[in-house]
């Protein structure tokens, strides 16, 4: 539990969901309970019920002892009860009076901690060697912790071969979403337990020596030789073009797999994915469905005595031009039960935890529907010049919706015996979301974009105009930071990374109009001595190099729009040497191709690149990436805006962009409008003096 739960009343409970992998039983359970009780119940007749699946299998007794300060008991729960997906519900009965009594007075209460456990002892599960349970157990759904799945290598594998894998990740990232994957790598050896294993008919290694060759690209799923319960995916083929199509047909053709193993005849390739067409992305072009952000329309809803909130989770583009538009428009249809006379109801709507507005509900109706705007901040396209009003929330790439329903509880009245009727509300399916108003146009270099959804490069979901750099002779550490990125892309964009180009650093001259991801320690020295002018810092082992924070001088410059800079003077480039432990992330414009970007994950050394990726997927850390550097130090992550010197990616109608970059020159403005009215003044001028010279004209004539 991220906060503690809060019983109230009469007969208050909560609940929270756990689940048990399929290839696991559990043998032992027990909940290590921590609570504290309101003083004021009445012992012997005030207790907690715990139930598993609605099964009452502990009862806590509330005595004197237990109401006077924090407790903390141990109960053994009977693992009987448990299936796939469980439910543990805690069960406030309280009194405080043996005369009548109000169900909802305020000493009706207990508070369970978070700090409260649930350990489990698990026996494993035979499974048989059936690809229809696939993913399962390689990825199980029932498994809510960070995905950790190792990919075996035998010897040292080509790039078709690592292209096929980089496929695979982003395919079980797009299944891991929240939870996030990490794919450690191995050479030559098997991990203890679910792996992932590439294999061409050329190398058969001595731990799997009864694999036969194959007569084509073949996907099969067979027993761990040394781990009984343990399961390997075997990708298998002829060559390393066959285990890319072998992939290919794991992430495009997954429902067709059953029995051991699966050859693949043919595979027909779906058309190539549209810009913004990412299947976890709010579409810009038209009003979305609240019924469409959701997997099941019960999700919309809440019911109770006291009513909880309905969250609604929106991903939207990083790139949304938002500088000179109200802000993102809800239409929000409602229903709820009728409000008594004389109470009053609210519905609360949040956005990333920040209040947005309290609509008032009615006792008249039963439905609703109110119009939202939600404003709009783009982190770089706000000028650092501008003097901006900051909204109290910020919609950003992942955001949160919270709608709560605050209705007071039907309470009859005091020493009123009747039963208690509970309130149900709904958030209309029909509601939509509206960013038909925005452009995608966005300031870069901007590393936040990058943390939080893959952008540039989740722009095409299947990433076909991205290409990833790596060392020529990729290190462990190296690969696994390479499969651990292609899973967070895949968990951005909900689909498979089929179409990215992956080439060695010698190659990096043909890599054509791309967005270029360049995964490497700082051995990588070819790209050092080609990249070093643009990149706004150079790691290597013993030493790194920073470019100069350009300060106000350049600040005042782009102010009044003047084109060439002085060289700054309030910093400079810095040149330190020494053996300590340092990763980064880079974002810079490509070299290559104008209008591109450069995302750099690189490190001293190959094996603190994992920094860099953890960067990228720690919520806690990834709100500290931003800027054009973003530097990693043990825990701590600082990031840097190196230049002032941007470059836009998308486009605007020609009428926003002028709107929107003289708002950003105001001194052009200024003269401009100077300019301007010199002409009319010339032109008034000539005209008025044309008029009187025919007026005097006329009157010489008269």
């Amino acid at each position: 539990m991220a906060r503690p739960m809060e019983l109230r009343g009469i007969d208050g409970a909560g609940e929270i969901g756990f689940s048990v992998r399929l290839d696991e039983v559990v043998a032992k359970a027990r909940l290590n309970l921590s609570y504290t009780l309101s003083p004021a119940l009445l012992p012997g007749i005030s207790h907690l019920k715990v139930f598993i699946n609605d099964e009452i299998v502990q009862i806590v007794p509330v005595t004197r002892e237990t109401v006077l300060a924090p407790q903390r008991v141990v109960l053994d729960l009977d693992p009987r009860y448990m299936t796939d997906y469980n439910k543990l519900r805690i069960q406030l009965i309280g009194h405080y009076t043996m005369e009548c009594e109000s169900p909802f007075h305020s000493s009706l209460w207990a508070t369970i901690s978070n700090e409260s456990t649930l350990e489990m002892e698990y026996q494993s599960a035979t499974l048989t060697n059936d690809l229809a349970i696939f993913p399962a157990p390689f990825f199980d759904a029932r498994d809510n912790s960070r995905l950790n799945l190792p990919f075996v290598f035998d010897g040292t594998p080509d790039l078709a071969t690592l292209r096929a894998a980089g496929v695979l990740a982003s395919w079980f990232g797009s299944h891991a979403d929240y939870r996030q994957a990490r794919f450690p790598t191995f050479l030559n050896s098997l991990p203890n337990k679910h792996a992932i294993v590439f294999l061409t008919n050329a190398h058969r290694p001595a731990y799997l020596p009864n694999i036969a060759p194959v007569n084509g690209p073949t996907i099969s799923m067979v027993a761990h030789p040394t781990q009984p319960g343990q399961k390997l995916l075997l990708i298998l083929g002829r060559d390393a073009a066959d285990l890319q199509l072998a992939a290919d047909a794991i992430t495009l053709g997954k429902a067709a797999m059953t029995g051991a193993s699966m050859t693949v005849k043919d595979l027909q390739y779906p058309k190539r994915k549209a810009a913004y067409d990412v299947p976890r992305w709010i579409p810009v072009g038209r009003p979305v469905r609240f019924g469409e952000l959701v997997k099941n329309p019960f999700d919309l809803q809440t019911r109770g005595i006291t009513l909880g909130g309905v969250t609604l989770n929106a991903r939207m583009p990083a790139d949304l031009f938002g500088w000179d538009t109200k802000g993102v428009l809800i239409n929000l249809k409602y229903r709820h039960t009728p409000v008594r006379e004389g109470e009053t109801a609210r519905l609360n709507v949040e956005i990333n935890d920040e209040y947005v507005d309290t609509i008032l509900l009615g006792n008249q109706r039963r439905d609703g529907a109110s119009r939202l705007q939600l404003p709009i901040l783009g982190e770089d396209m706000a000028s650092a010049h501008s003097d901006i009003n900051i909204p109290a929330f910020r919609i950003g790439s992942n955001n949160r919706l919270y709608f709560r329903f605050d209705m007071p509880p039907s309470d009859s009245g005091h020493c009123r015996a009747t039963n208690l009727s509970e309130n149900r509300a709904e958030i209309d399916p029909d509601s939509t979301l509206d960013l038909s108003r925005f452009d995608h146009y966005a300031a870069m270099p901007n590393l936040s974009f990058f943390a939080n959804n893959g952008f540039p490069f989740t722009k095409f979901a299947d990433l076909a105009e991205t290409t990833v750099v790596i060392s020529d002779q990729p290190k462990l550490a190296e690969l696994s930071t390479f499969l651990g990125v292609m899973g967070s892309m895949g968990a951005s964009t909900g689909a498979p990374a089929t179409y990215f180009k992956l080439v060695n650093t010698r190659d990096l001259d043909n890599v054509g109009d791309t967005d270029i991801l360049l995964i490497s320690d700082g051995t990588a020295s070819n790209v050092l001595e080609k990249w070093g002018k643009s990149m706004p810092a150079l790691i290597r082992a013993t030493e790194r190099s920073f470019a100069p924070l350009s300060g106000a001088v350049n600040a005042f410059y782009d102010w009044f729009g003047l084109g060439r800079k002085p060289a700054p003077i309030l910093g400079a480039t810095s040149t330190w040497t020494g053996d300590g432990p340092l990763a980064a992330i880079l974002g810079f414009q490509s070299p290559i191709s104008s209008g591109r970007s450069v995302v750099a994950l690189t490190a001293t050394s190959a094996d603190l690149l994992p920094d860099a990726l953890n960067a990228i997927q720690d919520p806690g850390k990834m709100r500290s990436v931003r800027g054009d550097l973003a530097l990693i130090g043990g825990a701590e992550v600082q990031s840097f805006r190196t230049s002032n010197d941007v470059y836009y990616v998308g486009h605007l109608p020609w009428w926003r962009w002028i709107w929107f970059y003289f708002n950003n020159h105001p001194f052009l403005v200024a003269v401009l409008g100077i300019f301007v009215a010199i002409l009319v003044s010339l032109f008034a001028f000539r005209t008025l003096r044309g008029i009187a010279a025919r007026r005097l004209q006329q009157n010489k004539k008269d």
